[in-house]
C-alpha cells in the first residue's frame, strides 16, 4: 500500500499512521504538505483527506488523477456527503469519527472489498466526454 495523508493535525496524522502500520506493516506512508496543492502521485493507492471545508472537498475529489486511488474523506461538514457519493469517495466519515470506522475502511481496502463502481474511472455526473461530441 502506498498512502498519503492530508491533515493539519499532528494527532490525527499519528493516529492514521499507527492504524495503517498495524494493518499494513509494509505500507509506504507520506504526509502531504499543507501548501494548497494536490500532490497525490499516480502510485498512491490510498489517500486520507482529513480537512474541513471546500479545501477538503477539493482534495477528496481530485482523485481523477488516478481513478484506482481510494479516498477516505473525513470532515465535520456533513453536507459534503452528497459530493462524496457523486465523486465515488471510498469512505466518508464525519467528525467526531470512531477509530474503528477508519480501521474498518483500511481493512476493507486491504481485503479488496471494494464495490465495483470504485474500479471505474471517475467522471462527474452530467459531463460528456469530449471524444463523444
Amino acid at each position: 500500500m502506498n498512502a498519503v495523508i492530508y491533515t493539519p493535525s499532528d494527532t490525527e496524522y499519528e493516529l492514521f499512521t499507527r492504524i495503517l502500520r498495524e494493518e499494513a506493516p509494509d505500507a509506504q506512508i507520506v504526509r502531504d504538505p499543507d501548501d494548497g496543492h494536490f500532490h497525490c502521485e499516480s502510485e498512491q493507492d490510498f489517500v486520507v483527506v482529513s480537512v474541513d471545508g471546500a479545501k477538503g472537498m477539493e482534495l477528496a475529489i481530485k482523485r481523477e488523477i488516478n481513478y484506482k486511488t481510494m479516498v477516505v474523506w473525513i470532515t465535520s461538514d456533513r453536507y459534503f456527503a452528497a459530493m462524496a457519493i457523486r465523486y465515488q469517495v471510498f469512505e466518508f466519515l464525519t467528525r467526531p469519527f470512531d477509530e474503528a470506522d477508519f480501521r474498518a475502511a483500511v481493512k476493507r481496502f486491504l481485503a479488496g472489498d471494494i464495490h465495483p463502481q470504485y474500479k471505474l474511472p471517475v467522471k462527474p455526473v452530467g459531463m460528456v466526454p469530449a471524444e463523444t461530441l
